[in-house]
C-alpha cells in the first residue's frame, strides 16, 4: 500500500468512518473512496482540498496534507 493509500486509511479510521461516510463528507462516490485506499487512484486536486479541510475540520492529527503521493 502506497503512502496516499495509507494516510486516507489511517485517518478515516482514526475517525471511526466507513468508506461510505467518508466519499458522503467530501462529496465523492464510494467507489472513488474505494479505489483511493485499494488500487491507489489519484484524488483530483478538488478532492485532495476536500480531504484535507474535512480532516482540519474534524481535528484529526497528522491531517492529511493534500501533497502526499
Amino acid at each position: 500500500m502506497d503512502r496516499l493509500q495509507q494516510k486516507v486509511k489511517e485517518l478515516r479510521e482514526k475517525k471511526g468512518w466507513t468508506q461510505e461516510d467518508l466519499a458522503y463528507k467530501i462529496s465523492v462516490s464510494l467507489s472513488t473512496v474505494q479505489r483511493w485506499e485499494k488500487k491507489g487512484g489519484e484524488p483530483t486536486r478538488l478532492a485532495r482540498r476536500e480531504l484535507r479541510k474535512m480532516f482540519l475540520k474534524n481535528g484529526v492529527e497528522g491531517g492529511y496534507s493534500g501533497r502526499e503521493a
